[in-house]
């Protein structure tokens, strides 16, 4: 089966969720690496982790979803602006298109567009949260992230 690019999204699961990224915003995905935790930052921050030479913030999916935390059984790298974040989830599930999802009108978080949370839908009967990877990391946690790195 064919997927349609501008459809396209990495489909994980985190906290019992089925999340969408955007495939434009996914590097790549990885095993879990070491984390260094970063003071100030918000809880679903885990801290930093290094990542082809650079240190990465690391979000638990898990955590921001408002779920307990469970160890990652995957990283995925993602897109922010210029730079990249590793999302911890529970597992990867593959590609699929959301052409033909149907997709609630308004945000679930930031009805102003500004959320990380894009929209909610439902695929295969499961509810979908759909993802805005590149602002799940708040500013907090990427001069966190710089701080640490010049203290180092």
């Amino acid at each position: 089966m064919s997927v349609d690019s501008r459809d396209a999204v990495l489909l994980v699961r985190a906290g019992g969720r089925a999340c969408a990224i955007p495939l434009a915003h996914v590097i790549e995905t990885l095993r879990p690496l070491p984390v260094t935790p970063s003071a100030g930052v918000a809880p679903f921050v885990l801290g930093a982790a290094v990542v082809r030479g650079a240190a990465v913030p690391v979000v638990s999916l898990d955590l921001f979803l408002g779920s307990p935390r469970s160890a990652p059984a995957r990283f995925v790298l993602v897109r922010c602006g210029p730079r990249a974040a590793a999302l911890a989830v529970d597992a990867v599930l593959g590609v699929v298109s959301l052409a033909g999802v149907e997709r609630a009108s308004t945000p679930l978080l930031g009805a102003d567009g500004q959320g990380a949370v894009d929209a909610v839908g439902a695929l295969d009967g499961e509810l979908l949260v759909l993802l805005r990877a590149s602002r799940i990391v708040p500013d907090d946690a990427w001069r966190a992230i710089a701080r640490d790195e010049d203290a180092a």
